[in-house]
């Protein structure tokens, strides 16, 4: 997916006592997928200009206007996941397969088509989404030159020992894989090792969680020619990251270096608020046109958790054999906000009598105005730090269009549906990237009779991104893990109209 993509390990800054608020952190939680039914995610997520179907809520909230009876959903959904990861040739193929509620939603509707008033029907929804989808997981290994020992090396030059931030640098020199000959001295080495090392290498990545919406909807129909709607959101956050990073000289090559891991884990929960206001505009019998506009989401996070770890097996006499240096540390519970950017969607349909419908919508979002904020008074470490993220976020990212497009063909009480979804790349011209584009394709069947309907779709998602284990500025080793990633998500609603 991303070239720019790299572990939370390579964001440190040596003063900050926790690391899940970096860029990387801000897009993950600023992106997010349209439809929550299997009816609209079968069409691509296109549904702006549509309505009366309940992911309306989360595209344009206009589309509750449409609603003509009340309804209760729910759809599951299964993600099958793969990542085929390519490291210095050596490919590993990692599944993901899981279970998860998607959404779960009731519309209550309220008709009003008497001559003598204008607005026909009113509709009230309670809706909770997901909205995001964060499980992956994957691993590689191979033997290549370099270790991340000259990562360590680079943090710590130019600090006395007592400098030494205490959650990466810190702990290798804590376990002796980096060491200062003398405590006043700026330069640090590491033992054996060069960046000429041929060291075999490994990683185990694991990230689970979302993001799910409840939402709470209005929409209105006015002569049957103007739907109007709003949703207040809060979304509900959570988020785990755990990787174990390890080197190993199996060839016995080095005197003193044996093997080493750095594990980190970290934890992200919390609750924002935002609103959606939209409008669906019938131009004739057979055109809509839509728009809706999205505030951004004023997320307040904690950092449950922050912990790393780090084991080094060294021989310091061969006599005595490996010894097993350990060392560990965590972080206490951090309060910030974070501010997603504003999303704008324009929609365009065509009913198309006794056939079916196509649509179309297309979304704005800038992904470089996300903005965080701490409170320095009871955090002094992070005075400063919201700058340099913040700027971090400017130089890094920019604004991107995601397109979606569907169509659905009816046949009595049965309907068949394809659909495609672009998303831009969010990423700035100046960021090194390999890509930054996902592609969704989707397909999907229904029954729909009088008072009850079940949906199923197919949504085929595919992404390449370079994930980096550690930098350096001047080692000529870069390594660097491509995956490609494909998943699978089975969707199926089903619903009852009352």
């Amino acid at each position: 997916m991303l070239k720019y993509f790299f572990s939370i390990n390579l964001l440190i800054i040596c003063s900050l006592s926790s690391f899940a608020q970096t860029d990387i952190d801000a897009l993950r939680y600023s992106q997010s997928t349209s439809g929550a039914t299997a009816r609209s995610l079968a069409v691509g997520g296109a549904f702006g200009a549509l309505g009366g179907d309940l992911s309306s809520v989360n595209i344009n909230p206009g589309g509750l206007g449409v609603f003509r009876a009340s309804e209760i959903a729910l759809t599951p959904i299964l993600n099958r996941g793969n990542i085929s990861s390519d490291f210095s040739g050596n490919t590993t193929n990692t599944d993901n397969n899981r279970w998860r509620v998607a959404g779960v939603g009731a519309a209550f509707v309220t008709l009003t088509d008497r001559y003598d008033n204008d607005w026909k029907a009113t509709t009230f929804a309670i809706t909770y989404n997901q909205i995001a989808n964060f499980d992956k997981q994957f691993s590689y290994g191979n033997t290549t030159n370099g270790s991340i020992a000259e990562s360590f090396l680079e943090q710590a030059n130019g600090l006395f020992p007592q400098q030494l931030g205490g959650f990466y640098e810190g702990l290798a020199y804590d376990v002796d894989l980096i060491y200062n000959p003398d405590e006043n001295y700026l330069d640090f080495y590491a033992a054996d090792l060069t960046s000429g090392s041929s060291i075999e290498k490994e990683e185990i990545f694991s990230a689970k969680g979302s993001i799910y919406e409840m939402g709470f909807s209005m929409g209105a129909n006015y002569r049957h020619d103007l739907y109007v709607g709003a949703t207040i959101g809060l979304p509900i956050l959570n988020y785990t990251q755990e990787t174990r990073y390890t080197e190993v000289d199996n060839g016995d090559q080095y005197e003193f270096f044996n093997n080493m891991t750095y594990g980190e884990r970290f934890t992200t929960t919390g609750v924002g608020l935002n609103l959606k206001v939209g409008a669906i505009y019938k131009i004739n019998r057979m055109f809509r046109a839509g728009l809706a506009v999205h505030t951004p989401t004023t997320f307040g996070l904690t950092d449950t958790e922050f912990e790393v770890d780090m084991n080094y097996s060294i021989t310091y006499n061969e006599n005595e054999g490996p010894t097993l240096n350990q060392a560990s540390t965590s972080s206490d519970p951090v309060d910030y906000t974070l501010a997603t950017p504003w999303r704008v969607v324009a929609s365009g349909g065509a009913i198309i009598r006794n056939f079916g419908f196509v649509s179309a919508d297309v979304e704005w979002v800038n992904y470089g105005k996300s903005r965080y904020t701490f409170d320095t008074d009871l955090y002094s470490f992070y005075e400063g730090y919201a700058e340099i993220v913040n700027g971090d976020i400017s130089a890094n990212y920019t604004s991107a269009i995601n397109a979606r497009l569907g169509a659905e063909y009816r046949y009595k009480v049965l309907r068949a549906r394809a659909g495609y979804a672009y998303y831009g790349n969010p990423f700035d011209s100046n960021v090194d990237t390999e890509g930054g584009v996902q592609q969704n394709i989707s397909f999907g069947l229904g029954i729909r009779p009088e008072s009850v309907y079940l949906d199923l779709a197919v949504v085929r998602n595919m992404s390449n991104e370079l994930y980096v284990p550690y930098r350096t500025s001047s080692s000529p080793n870069v390594q660097e893990v491509n995956n490609g990633i494909g998943n699978t998500r089975i969707v199926i609603t089903g619903g009852f109209k009352f």
